[in-house]
């Protein structure tokens, strides 16, 4: 009988217990209720924290550890447990029940919340900095300044997604591109997520783009991944991000941002690219492009100062250092290598010398030679087709900041075979303006007055320094100071254009001249026996001479396609029966007032 009375108490301790566990449960719903609301709360603040630092690391090529992942599972699983229930706090049928689900699922939170994480993945590598700080010259002058804030100001509109830096070669695009990925470090810390820098060059390839990327986000790439794999991945990683600012610096052709892994019609990618081609701003689709001017006469002398340092305000340098500085015309690279050049330089002596040699290929410039013109040959070299090289060599025939007229260009060109003859004339001069503006888009050519186009001076003096090397194509061009010495045999284009030339001397044989310039000379005779050996002139212009007659052996000129007298006071012209190929007669503002005797007066405009 004890025995079963034993039995029977133990009995009733466990369902007082259990009785009392319940009513104590319920009870404290109430409390149990606010604690697992705070509690709840507390728990989604640290999930919150936890998946952004899961986040990161996913983003800095880091895999986060399995006790994360296994957290991050139970918080959600809890959480679809835990959420119907703080909803339900109202509905007093199911009372009991509920109070006991609280009490469990409180307990299960609060030990959700004692866990914590030092590091949510193995360090593997640096973290990856938002911008990386790259070493620059600061920008010179207010125009630069306030062209860099209304770059910034671009980039933060929300319907310019793609933005071009474009101008020829030397004007500055990459210092800008430069000082603004600075400036978004310090100034503008939380603009993007991140900012990408990929270097470019005329031989950039996809390969090569998608390796920049990779390095720069820590993804690791395998020798036998595919550029398809590798896309694959840079988007994934990319897609991580709220905002990214891709800088492609130095771009020459099309790239093919979707081949790359760019997120690129996603509104958080911006891309800003710099280019010398106009083409390219076309093929990449871009919304707005900021095209850089050269500097003016005040930033070009403060670029220099720098350049140059504080001997530049000596005694007697400074008025030789504002014309060397003024002779580049606002060109910043040609402007920063020349002062370079002279920095610490006191001696007056040599400043003398300096300003008299620079432009004259003098040994003592070897360097600017290297450190401008073979930047700046870079856009000519990216020249598709023979026909452009040699159009854009052709302009070197004119003199500094002269203004050539599109018409005439485009004649000559025709004339000396530079373009195909057996067009038609509108067919022609559509296809010679679109030469010129495949040469304007690449900063070759400058905005000019309508209807002509100029040269920059530094960019002429590429053009004979190339024509030097390439001496197949025969050009002889009047470099600084212009001066009359005869070309030697192998020239086929020739200028003399404003050489203050009074007595033209007579040509050896060249046989394979074809095109001769002697416009704006005081030239008042002709040598009778001149156009002997000149047979195979097909251009000359004689404008602005004061010739008043053609000497007889004109009428060898047989090959001969245009001719310019423009503005001289000759008063009638020689028979021109022998000249079956003329076809361009410019006999503006001469005092002839009939054609006479020629073949084919239909032929000739």
């Amino acid at each position: 009988m004890e025995a079963i009375g034993s039995a029977v108490i133990d009995g009733a301790k466990t369902v007082f217990k259990f009785t009392w566990s319940r009513i104590t449960t319920l009870c404290k719903y109430e409390e149990n209720i606010v604690e697992l609301r705070d509690q709840f709360a507390k728990l989604m603040k640290k999930k919150t924290s936890v998946e952004k630092d899961v986040t990161l690391a996913k983003m800095e090529g880091k895999t986060p550890k399995p006790q994360v992942n296994e957290w991050l599972m139970k918080v959600s699983r809890e959480a679809d447990d835990v959420k119907p229930l703080l909803e339900m706090t109202d509905k007093m049928t199911h009372l009991y029940r509920q109070s006991w689900t609280v009490a469990k699922k409180l307990d299960l939170v609060k030990e959700l919340n004692s866990t914590d994480f030092e590091i949510v993945a193995p360090e593997r590598s640096s973290p990856i900095n938002s911008v990386v700080e790259m070493v620059v010259p600061p920008l010179v002058g207010q125009v630069a300044a306030s062209g860099m804030m209304r770059l910034l100001e671009i980039l933060n509109r929300d319907d310019i997604r793609r933005v071009a830096v474009c101008g020829e070669g030397g004007i500055g695009k990459t210092t800008l591109a430069m000082n603004l990925n600075n400036t978004l470090r310090i100034n503008s810390p939380n603009s993007f997520d991140i900012v990408i820098w990929v270097q470019g060059s005329r031989s950039l390839d996809l390969s090569t783009i998608q390796s920049q990327i990779a390095k720069r986000i820590h993804l690791k790439v395998e020798a036998g991944d595919t550029t398809h794999s590798i896309a694959s991945g840079i988007l994934e990683r990319l897609k991580l991000r709220t905002k990214i600012l891709l800088i492609l610096d130095d771009v020459w052709e099309n790239i093919d941002l979707d081949a790359v892994g760019i997120p690129s019609r996603d509104p958080c990618c911006k891309v800003l690219i710099t280019t010398r081609s106009l083409d390219v701003c076309k093929h990449m689709a871009v919304n707005l492009s900021f095209r850089l001017n050269l500097m003016n006469e005040e930033d070009s002398w403060k670029l220099f100062v720098e350049s140059v340092g504080p001997v530049v305000h000596s005694d007697g340098i400074e008025s030789l250092a504002r014309k060397m500085a003024a002779s580049c015309h606002g060109l910043p690279l040609a402007i920063k290598t020349l002062g370079n050049s002279m920095r610490g330089v006191s001696l007056i002596e040599l400043w003398q010398n300096a300003h008299r040699t620079w432009r004259c290929s003098s040994r003592l410039f070897s360097y600017i030679e290297q450190e401008v013109f073979q930047h700046l040959a870079l856009s000519y070299y990216s020249l598709p087709s023979k026909d452009l090289k040699q159009c854009f060599l052709y302009c070197s025939l004119y003199p500094e900041s002269f203004s050539i007229n599109v018409g005439e260009l485009i004649q000559c060109w025709v004339s000396d075979g530079l373009i195909i003859e057996n067009l038609t004339v509108e067919e022609t001069f559509k296809y010679g303006l679109a030469l010129i503006k495949s040469l304007e888009y690449l900063g070759l050519y400058l905005d000019a007055a309508e209807g002509t186009v100029k040269m920059h001076v530094i960019f002429r003096e590429l053009a004979i320094r190339l024509s030097q090397r390439e001496k197949l194509l025969g050009f002889h061009s009047q470099s600084y100071p212009p001066s009359y010495k005869i070309p030697n045999k192998s020239s086929k284009r020739v200028s003399f254009i404003c050489c203050k030339i009074k007595n033209l001397q007579t040509f050896p044989e060249f046989s394979q001249l074809t095109v001769l310039f002697l416009q704006d000379n005081p030239i008042k005779k002709i040598p009778d026996e001149f156009f002997h050996k000149l047979k195979y002139i097909r251009v000359l212009n004689l404008s602005k001479t004061q010739i008043t007659f053609l000497p007889p052996s004109f009428h060898c000129l047989s090959e001969l396609r245009s001719l310019f007298l423009r503005d001289c006071p000759i008063e009638e012209l020689p028979p021109l029966v022998s000249l079956g190929k003329l076809v361009v007669l410019d006999l503006s503002g001469t005092r002839i007032k009939a054609l006479p005797e020629c073949r084919s007066r239909n032929n000739i405009g």
